[in-house]
């Protein structure tokens, strides 16, 4: 299949790696030159790239009509007669494109539906190239005891409860109200509640991995099991990059339970033979043609699924999605890390977009296969594998109307799209930052986007 090539200049990087994002959260194969050694075969590369796309996108701006080579691409797209589709960043539209009807998006908005709609004319919405992960071995007949009957789970969870209240009463608290009321939970079948200790923060974000109760080999057989978020503040946001994380400001959160994985397969499943959920909206992954039913992936995330969905499936569980500030806390702690385990990217503690890595997945993994990139609180997946929905809508300069501190924020109380967090196998290293916020519409459900639930303490 076929794929859309971006031209643009190296200075609207930061737009352009949303637009990529989108375009891969819309189903679309794209290439850009981000994974390309300068040198002499650089040219070659890119017009051979140009030459076999099937669509191009050429970001105006006023650095990329500056640039030669946007230049030279442009020329070269409308010599080979591709199907163009220029969108205005900033500056006037240019000249060659005054009679083509061009996008505006000198606010920095990415494109609408009705633009994506169009360019799946030229450029079909399927993605390729991508050597499939070797499959993981059948799983073995289990020896062990069946899973716990719900009434035994239930008293577990009980038990569970009383001790960490008797915990609760020594850890000093601050009596904060909720911005807006959170809908009561639905009563549904209970699972294991695990506190994990909160560890001692450096006043820097650290690069050595934070140390969990229970190893992921342990813990992966019960895939529901939670995480405490002790109550407190934390830095929201970011001052150091994009504009929809502006600015960093104090956050206020009670304490809660998150799971410490993402949702699997396995998990929704049995969700879905209480006839409470629907089943994914495709059994396939990008690189598998069976996934969802297929034992071997049963502790692998759940995908398909939209946002409505994922909200039934959290209330089925007498949980619900986290907030946008209660997924971000969870993923950085108190200390303003950038990435889940510290301040730069490694690519052996999350599942994501490194073309240049022999060992690159090109597709999902199975939850906790990257122990050192767990967060502060042992949660696992918070950078890379899939995106995880969350309970706000999404409102880009949505932190410029906060206050300096904030209690248990809600999101804005009107929109169109939901915030995903955390980025995918497919994303770039951007996007796995902790601060990092995307979107994308409710009823979507792709191959990129799962989720997680939380629960009130």
């Amino acid at each position: 299949m076929g794929y859309v090539f971006i031209s643009y200049s190296h200075k609207d990087k930061d737009y352009v790696t949303r637009l990529k994002e989108a375009l891969l959260q819309n189903g679309f194969d794209v290439w850009i030159d981000e994974h390309i050694d300068y040198g002499d075969e650089w040219p070659r590369i890119i017009q051979n790239s140009l030459d076999a796309s099937d669509a191009f996108i050429v970001v105006m701006s006023k650095n990329s009509f500056e640039s030669d080579m946007v230049q030279n691409e442009v020329t070269r797209a409308r010599e080979k007669k591709k199907n163009i589709f220029p969108l205005l960043l900033s500056g006037d539209a240019w000249l060659i494109f005054q009679a083509k009807q061009y996008v505006d998006v000198r606010d920095e908005s990415l494109p609408t539906e009705k633009f994506y709609e169009k360019l799946a004319h030229a450029a079909p919405r399927k993605m390729s190239g991508i050597t499939a992960p070797p499959e993981p071995e059948p799983l073995a007949p289990k020896t062990s005891a069946p899973r716990k009957s719900k009434a035994k789970r239930k008293q577990i969870m009980l038990m569970a409860g009383t001790a960490i209240v008797v915990a609760g009463l020594f850890i000093g608290g601050i009596l904060l109200y909720r911005a807006q009321p959170v809908a009561a939970p639905v009563a549904s079948p209970t699972f294991t509640l695990t506190a994990i200790p909160s560890p001692t923060l450096t006043a820097q974000p650290s690069d050595t991995p934070m140390p969990t109760a229970t190893s992921p080999a342990e813990l992966v057989e019960d895939d529901t099991q939670m995480a405490l978020v002790p109550a407190g503040e934390f830095t929201m946001g970011s001052d150091a990059f994009n504009a929809e994380e502006k600015p960093a400001h104090k956050v206020y959160l009670d304490d809660y339970y998150i799971d410490i994985y993402k949702v699997t397969n396995l998990a929704y499943k049995s969700c879905v033979d209480e006839t409470v959920c629907k089943p994914p909206q495709f059994s396939n992954s990008y690189l598998r043609p069976v996934y969802y039913g297929d034992a071997r992936y049963d502790y692998y995330p759940v995908i398909g699924v939209d946002w409505y969905m994922a909200k039934t499936y959290c209330e089925w569980r007498g949980a619900r999605l986290p907030t946008e500030a209660e997924w971000e806390k969870a993923a950085r702690g108190t200390d303003g890390r950038i990435y889940p385990w510290g301040s730069n990217i490694d690519q052996t503690r999350a599942n994501y977009n490194n073309n240049s890595d022999p060992d690159f997945v090109g597709d999902t993994s199975k939850v906790g296969s990257y122990p050192e990139g767990a967060s502060p609180y042992g949660v696992y997946d918070m950078a890379g594998n899939i995106w995880d929905w969350t309970a706000d809508l999404y409102g880009e300069d949505y932190y410029e109307s906060l206050p300096a501190l904030v209690a248990n924020p809600l999101g804005p109380a009107t929109g169109e799209y939901r915030v995903i967090r955390g980025g995918s196998w497919n994303s770039g290293a951007a996007s796995l930052r902790t601060s990092r916020r995307s979107w994308n519409a409710p009823s979507n459900a792709n191959i990129y986007i799962g989720f997680r639930c939380v629960k009130n303490r």
